[in-house]
């Protein structure tokens, strides 16, 4: 069963610029659902059974957009080789994936500098999976990506949402397990009845055209979770 990968929007540059852009998407999507809707079905019913939305959030530099560009990759297909250069994502990028079934997986990754980090709550709404990515391999953020946890999980309109994060980065030396990550943000301490959370590990392998085990294992896990909304 292949996967589907189709671009959605690209916004590089410019976060207010995409801010603006994601209005006027939702807008366009609200209205073509509505165009096709006969009064059988309400609307907002609608548009979540066709599509669901996957939030990528994380730090700058926590390999974000490598991991992402893996994620949708066809299997078979020769993934990010050592001479790619991803340069980080000042505003959002969105791609989809689908394993040939339904719903599609419309993933959203938005860029994690500190100027661009007060303009996430912009892209809550109607998300239904949240990834966070840290660089396991960095200590020296920790206490930040801490503080941008909580702050997620404050907000009403990701009440319930189910959390994945991903300790990115398990190549590097000195690189946290997921237990150790678990610990270091106190993600058990997260109320299970408020949201699922499970911490996976990955590496991207950039020595290699083939896609990480582990890469593949978020795929796995995203549609499944999907599926299952």
């Amino acid at each position: 069963m292949g996967f589907k990968l189709r671009a959605l929007v690209v916004v590089s540059s410019g976060v207010v610029l995409g801010v603006c852009t994601y209005a006027a998407y939702r807008t366009w999507k609200k209205r073509q659902y509505s165009a096709d809707d006969e009064g059988f079905e309400d609307v907002s019913k609608l548009e979540e059974s066709l599509e669901k939305k996957v939030l990528v959030l994380g730090l700058e530099g926590s390999g974000k957009s490598t991991l992402v560009s893996q994620i949708v990759k066809e299997v078979g297909q020769k993934s990010i080789t050592s001479n790619t250069v991803y340069k980080p994502t000042e505003g959002f990028n969105v791609t989809s994936l689908s394993d040939g079934g339904s719903p599609t997986v419309n993933i959203w990754e938005i860029g994690g500098k500190e100027s661009v980090r007060r303009y996430w709550p912009k892209f809550f709404q109607d998300t239904d999976i949240l990834v966070f990515v840290v660089d396991a391999s960095n200590n020296s953020n920790q206490s930040v990506v801490v503080s941008e946890i909580k702050s997620l999980l404050g907000d009403a309109r990701l009440a319930s949402v189910p959390i994945l994060v991903l300790a990115n980065k398990q190549d590097m030396i000195g690189a946290l397990n997921a237990e150790q990550i678990s610990n270091v943000l106190d993600l058990k301490s997260i109320p299970s009845r408020s949201h699922q959370v499970k911490v996976l590990e990955t590496q991207t392998r950039p020595e290699s055209n083939e896609i990480h085990q582990t890469v593949l294992e978020v795929r796995k896990v995203l549609l499944k979770l999907s599926s299952h909304m």
